[in-house]
């Protein structure tokens, strides 16, 4: 099939060769120097986008890939999944034999059941040992009651001589007064005696004189005052005697009493040390029992945990969303860790990884868009990716990996296919753009043809940047000049041409 500018091409060349012999035969009929107008098309120009782009051709792959291994060595009970199913995630893949697992985790929860049981016997155990006994506690509550008693007898004996303290003092007192009531009888006593001759005082029963009878009575009340005081005095020395020896037995007593308290003191003091070395040393006997009983369970509890993760590694689950990409396990196979039963990939979306070169690589960053052709899928082959990511190293081949994201929710597109991925180098907007055919070049200039007055007028421009089939023009022309782009080659300047189309549209 023709394309239409092939046609286009082909008509303004086959117009041009009849217009040529038209001329000549024009010329040889009529003898005459008019040059016929050669027809052309031309179009004004629009400010256009240009880029620069450079093609490379990359690899499609998926865009993750996981192996699944087993971590057990069992045997395989069931397979759920085959080549290129889809699976989503935590889909079961397949299980292995999980009895004797089973089991095991059975026996390990019993015997950590028991242990439970003796960690808090031992615990029991500790608490015995840390309180005493019921036996340790009796004997400290004797020993207890001992010192609190001789306590008891202490104060009492203290109390004891301190009353006889104050009955001794007492004594001593009335000792005094009455020996201070003895002399002072006395002292009457003998100033009645100096005062009067004994025979005024002396009692006679013939005597009748009342003076001398009433003198002869106050000297026997002296003497019978001083008799009473010397007897007073007597007992008075008789209680003090009794009240020191009262004292000094109290205070025996209290010696006694005091003695005793130390001593039941002492003791019990000696029981509390010996008793409290007995609790600790059973205490830390305890202790070790309790922490030995708490090592085994913890042990325990570490094998049941690793059996229990056993037993769900015994079912294996897909980690992510995809397609089986390999399937290398069968029911009633054993498998182990060597082994990659299954590989799950992920097509949506897909990567494609390209290298590009090192003038290129500073234009290229994470987020950009790109044009991706794969041209096995025939019409759907043009796509636009983004960038994901931009390699700061170049490997061994000098080129710099690049990560192009492509949608694919049809998973038309498969790993493995070849992508041809555009890149943009350079891009400019607003701009005159034209075909790169349009603009001609000689020995020193680059220039294109107007039209001005019928003519085909040639004009010196300046270029910019160039793609597949277009190429900037920066200075020489204008949007209001007539540019010649089709029939450009045959021309030279000032040459007549006819257009006979302009900006695609035929001119009658």
């Amino acid at each position: 099939m023709i394309k239409p500018s092939l046609l286009k091409v082909l008509a303004l060349c086959m117009a041009l060769a009849f217009s040529g012999c038209m001329a000549a035969n024009a010329a040889s009929d009529s003898d005459s120097d008019e040059v016929a107008a050669t027809p052309v098309e031309t179009v004004f120009l629009q400010k256009d986008t240009i880029r620069n782009e450079l093609t490379y051709i990359g690899q499609v792959q998926p865009n993750k890939t996981v192996h699944i291994a087993s971590l057990l060595v069992a045997e395989v009970t069931s397979v759920n999944f085959d080549l290129g199913d889809r699976v989503e995630e935590g889909d079961v893949l397949f299980t292995l034999d999980a009895k004797d697992i089973q089991d095991q985790v059975r026996q390990l929860q019993t015997a950590l059941d028991a242990q439970g049981i003796g960690v808090e016997s031992a615990q029991y155990a500790l608490q015995l040992a840390v309180d005493g006994s019921a036996q340790q506690r009796l004997a400290e509550l004797q020993y207890q009651n001992g010192v609190d008693q001789a306590g008891f007898a202490s104060r009492n004996a203290n109390e004891g001589r301190h009353q006889a303290s104050k009955s001794r003092d007492a004594a001593q007192d009335a000792l005094e007064q009455a020996e201070e009531m003895e002399a002072s009888a006395r002292e009457l006593l003998k100033a009645f005696e100096s005062n009067y001759s004994r025979d005024m005082y002396i009692y006679n029963p013939n005597d009748s004189d009342p003076y001398r009878a009433d003198l002869a009575m106050q000297y026997q009340e002296l003497k019978s005052a001083v008799a009473s005081a010397g007897s007073m005095v007597l007992q008075a020395e008789s209680a003090v005697t009794q009240t020191e020896n009262a004292y000094k037995m109290a205070g025996i007593g209290r010696g006694q009493a005091d003695t005793a308290y130390d001593t039941a003191l002492e003791t019990f003091e000696t029981y509390q040390d010996v008793a409290e070395e007995g609790r600790e040393q059973a205490a830390k006997q305890a202790e070790f029992g309790v922490r030995s009983a708490q090592a085994q369970v913890a042990s325990t509890q570490l094998q049941l945990s690793i059996a229990q993760s056993n037993l769900t590694r015994a079912v294996i689950t897909s980690p992510i969303s995809g397609v089986v990409g390999a399937r290398n396990v069968e029911e009633g196979q054993m498998v182990s860790q060597a082994a990659m039963p299954f590989t799950i990939i992920q097509m949506d979306p897909v990567m494609v990884e390209v290298g590009i070169s090192e003038t290129l690589i500073n234009k290229v960053f994470s987020g950009d868009e790109v044009s991706v052709t794969i041209q096995a899928l025939g019409e759907s082959a043009a796509l636009t990716g983004t960038v994901k990511a931009v390699s700061p190293v170049a490997s061994m081949t000098g080129t710099y990996t690049v990560k192009v994201e492509l949608p694919n929710a049809k998973e038309l597109i498969k790993p493995g296919m070849f992508a041809q991925v555009t890149f943009v180098e350079a891009q400019k907007s607003g701009t005159l753009v034209v075909d790169k055919n349009v603009v001609l070049s000689d020995e020193t200039d680059r220039f294109v043809y107007v039209v001005r007055d019928g003519k085909a007028v040639k004009t010196i421009v300046e270029t910019g940047l160039t793609s597949g089939k277009q190429i900037e023009i920066t200075k020489g022309i204008t949007g209001q000049d007539e540019l010649i782009v089709v029939g450009q080659e045959y021309l030279y300047n000032e040459m007549p041409v006819n257009v006979v189309a302009r900006d695609g549209q035929r001119v009658d």
